[in-house]
């Protein structure tokens, strides 16, 4: 097969400041013997919402050196090119100031440039090379990707690996390491107060902890592209390297870097876990519209559980911090009133419409793949654990879709397969309950399998020393009405399903205007005179709906609210020990002593 002539693609900048920059693409007349339809995706692997990119692009033109050619729009991302003996020159006009890792960012300090909202493809011709340049930006920047170059262009083999490929343009600091046979870099952009040696250490231990899982690595060089600002986080996965978010300002304490390192592992994990292992309705993609998938629990899900695991056994992160991290996921998941309403396979599935696009209602109808997809993968893990007698847990079930499926597709049947095989037991009961049901989460298997106690606590119960002895600071922690307001004011955020508030007719959005005849102008205020009466007692509440005033009265009942803390159980025997230390890399805390008995 004849190679194909690549089109070369060139960037420059405009005005940094304001955040515009020029594509330009030279695309060969053999893709134009017929005319061609120009494209602009409008989304990116990894980030499952239609973002429309399209949006950020002006001033596209079509040139024929030095004469304009007509050019037709057919919709909101597609353009007509016309038929050509001679190469032809695409040239329009990009925004970019959305600093997240699936959007541009170009302003006087850098420019991230993510491929999939910045250059077009040729309809029916992705595996066409791409060649990309910079030119005109500041002398004193470089230009970091995972592409290999050549003469001093940046070479994907096809539009797919260019999509995959993210720049990071701009004075930035680097550092490099090797380990496996494979290259490791990494890129910091932006200030902050953390200490990048440490980073750099830490992400050493993560990529030999999860390439131990497979056997080695899939690739000879990986690049970790960090990027600092403040109050912002966030991680996207491609092949051969990964764009990360963390807060500028979080490193002055142990969590700020414990979050990052999570963050690593998470993104790193997926290089197997979606990139190359995946459903194959996750590539090759269709960049025009959704690609949906019931499995983003697993590639999701049970990812968010193997950072766990992972920066555990590359001890960068103790079990203290962990333990806190799982059992406050577990909290949230079991109180979350739309665990009964949606399951992981439907909120794989709806993620394009329903996960990237929450509304007031959505904690009431809907569960996160995530969340939900991590605390059922610490539930996977136990049930393999104990169905094994400790012998394999999840990491082993990855490293067996490895070996047997590599990068080929991978389904839910192979999935279950490898679960039947390692635990000895029919998969289709812990399917049928957490990932295509909606069972509520069960901690018992946690007890047998790891010897983990999940704790749960009242509110009341976590008073301090001296609210514990006041009965009005008692009274108001039993006192429970549905309501969540938002954080900057007495207005409904949400309204629990069912709750007393809920027969009232409270609804989202309405301010609380006042509560037994007291002026609201706070949540705190609002929420402490809702919760004077105590259970059993009623309050009259004065709310705002639409500019229509309305009273009404709602009864307080005891708070359904609880807590979680994992706990060592005492009676953990040599199989929970060895499991724990086979899935973590750690030995099993020992239990309290309690006071006036025994471990």
């Amino acid at each position: 097969m004849a190679k194909l002539a690549p089109i070369r693609a060139t960037l420059r900048p405009l005005d940094l400041p304001q955040h515009l920059f020029e594509v330009e693409l030279a695309v060969p007349a053999e893709a134009l013997s017929s005319g061609a339809v120009a494209a602009l995706p409008a989304w990116t692997p990894g980030s499952y919402l239609v973002r429309d990119y399209a949006r950020f692009v002006d001033r596209v033109r079509v040139l024929e050196g030095r004469r304009e050619r007509p050019l037709e729009k057919l919709d909101k991302q597609r353009w007509r090119v016309p038929a050509s003996k001679r190469d032809l020159v695409l040239r329009y006009r990009v925004y970019g100031n959305d600093l997240t890792v699936r959007t541009n960012h170009v302003d006087a300090a850098h420019a991230q440039i993510i491929p999939a909202a910045t250059f077009l493809y040729l309809e029916d011709q992705l595996d066409r090379p791409v060649e990309v340049r910079f030119e005109g930006f500041p002398g004193d920047w470089k230009v970091a990707s995972a592409l290999p170059r050549k003469q001093g262009a940046c070479l994907a083999k096809d539009f797919d690996t260019l999509v995959d490929s993210p720049f990071e343009l701009g004075a930035f600091r680097i550092r490099t390491f090797k380990t496996g046979g494979t290259t490791f870099e990494l890129v910091f952009t932006g200030p902050h107060n953390g200490d990048e040696g440490r980073m750099a250490e830490a992400t050493g231990k993560i990529v030999e902890a999860a390439g131990a899982i497979f056997g080695g690595f899939p690739f000879k060089r990986y690049v970790f592209f960090f990027t600092f600002t403040p109050k912002l986080r966030g991680g996207l996965e491609h092949r051969d390297c990964t764009s990360l978010i963390a807060d500028s300002h979080a490193f002055d304490k142990p969590e700020g870097y414990f979050a990052l390192y999570q963050l690593v592992a998470h993104e790193f994990f997926h290089a197997w876990n979606v990139k190359r292992l995946h459903d194959p309705a996750l590539g090759p993609f269709d960049y025009s519209r959704e690609n949906p998938t019931k499995m983003l629990w697993f590639h999701e899900g049970l990812t968010s559980y193997m950072e766990h695991v992972i920066v555990l056994r590359a001890g960068v992160v103790p079990w203290s911090h962990t333990a806190k991290e799982l059992a406050k996921c577990w909290s949230e998941q079991v109180q979350r009133p739309g665990r009964l309403e949606q399951s992981l396979e439907e909120s794989s599935w709806d993620a394009w419409i329903r996960f990237y696009k929450q509304h007031e209602f959505s904690p009431n109808s809907s569960v996160s793949y995530y969340d939900k997809g991590e605390m059922v993968a610490w539930l996977m893990d136990a049930a393999l654990r104990e169905g094994s007698r400790g012998k394999a847990g999840l990491a082993d079930l990855f490293a067996l879709l490895w070996r047997r499926h590599g990068e080929a597709g991978l389904t839910d049947t192979d999935v279950r397969q490898a679960f039947r095989e390692l635990s000895g037991n029919d998969p289709e009961p812990f399917w049928d309950a957490y990932i295509s049901g909606r069972a509520e989460l069960d901690p018992a298997p946690l007890q047998r399998a790891f010897g983990l106690l999940m704790e749960a606590r009242a509110p009341w119960e976590s008073l301090g020393p001296e609210e514990a002895k006041d009965p009005a600071a008692q009274r108001r922690a039993r006192s429970w009405t549905g309501l969540v307001l938002t954080p900057n004011g007495p207005t409904i955020q949400n309204v629990i399903p069912g709750s007393p508030a809920a027969r009232a007719g409270l609804s989202f959005g309405m301010e609380i205007l006042a509560v037994d005849g007291w002026r609201t102008t706070t949540a705190a205020e609002a929420q402490r005179y809702l919760a004077d009466p105590g259970p059993g007692g009623k309050v009259a509440v004065l709310a705002a709906d639409r500019g229509r005033v309305l009273a009404v009265d709602v009864p307080v009942v005891e708070s359904p609210d609880r807590s979680h803390r994992l706990a060592v159980d005492s009676r953990a025997g040599t199989t929970q020990r060895i499991a724990f230390l086979a899935s973590y890399g750690q030995a099993l805390p020992s239990a309290p002593v309690k006071r006036g008995g025994r471990r």
